[in-house]
């Protein structure tokens, strides 16, 4: 029986704690010792969970590393060409390594070619502010996607920027939902984000689906809760699936070429319905 280390961020995280479930079994499935690291988020947050990994690999009963949500940037490029064992990244590709992933920007222009398909025209992207993007390849990828899909249609770009999380959206959201321009449609680029928006319209009498559509990216559990329009994601799938790529013959270090990209699907709730424009009525904020 072989080891095989799962590094993740230690945050309590619908889509780690899938990737971590889906990994593990796998990986107990295929008769081999899941390790797990839970690293706490900070400025080094890579380079302790990297140490972690390589003080794994010398064990002699290692097979490999799975992580996700750490940003490997330059300086893991040596590291990762010297390491001993091979490593898989789940969720945003870095430097060549090996990865499991979501098509990012097909994903997220399909989310908002939904949108335009409703008949709306004033539709914003909620998300981080450009500078916080850098150091996110996913968002920078659902960013691309987004505004992709609004140039094809003839559309101006509407994006707000705020910190990534449900409330700074709710504030923002509170912001841009009483400006007399407002959007009659919203792409969040995540979940989190998309339910501080509803959360926000509700608040100011606006009704989802009706008065103002929106859509999310995930599917975690609250987005059924929240009748929320989203794209699906299977995080425990694609741990799964890096424990495949670990065990399928992987050597160590950049392979871009074994990058798998993994399937995801819209799935359409109450949260989007056709533009006001096409029905004749308009909304009464409170």
């Amino acid at each position: 029986m072989g080891v095989i280390s799962i590094a993740v961020p230690a945050i309590e995280r619908w889509y780690f704690t899938e990737i971590v479930r889906g990994a593990e079994q796998q990986a107990l499935a295929k008769g081999h010792g899941p390790r797990i690291h839970r690293v706490a988020l900070a400025e080094e947050s890579t380079a302790v969970a990297t140490a972690a990994i390589q003080a794994d690999f010398r064990d002699q009963d290692s097979i490999g590393a799975v992580a996700a949500g750490f940003r490997y940037r330059a300086d893991a490029q040596t590291v990762g060409t010297s390491w001993a064992r091979p490593l898989v990244l789940v969720g945003g590709s870095a430097l060549g390594f090996p990865t499991v992933m979501i098509d990012d920007l097909t994903a997220s222009r399909t989310a908002t070619e939904h949108l335009r398909g409703l008949g709306h025209t004033r539709i914003a992207h909620f998300t981080t502010s450009t500078e916080h993007q850098a150091g996110h390849l996913i968002i920078r990828r659902r960013a691309k996607g987004y505004r992709l899909a609004m140039e094809a249609g003839g559309l101006e770009p509407v994006v707000v920027e705020h910190e990534l999380d449900q409330t700074a959206a709710y504030e923002a959201a509170r912001r841009v939902l009483t400006s007399p321009s407002r959007p009659t449609a919203v792409f969040g680029v995540t979940d989190d984000i998309a339910i501080g928006v509803l959360e926000a319209a509700r608040e100011l009498g606006l009704q989802p689906g009706q008065d103002l559509s929106v859509v999310g990216f995930n599917d975690q559990p609250e987005a059924l809760a929240e009748d929320l329009t989203t794209t699906r994601i299977r995080p425990a799938e694609m741990g799964a699936a890096a424990v495949d790529m670990l065990l399928s013959g992987l050597t160590p270090g950049l392979d871009p070429s074994r990058s798998h990209l993994h399937p995801s699907t819209l799935v359409t709730r109450g949260s989007t319905g056709r533009a006001r424009a096409a029905t004749g009525r308009s909304p009464m904020l409170r």
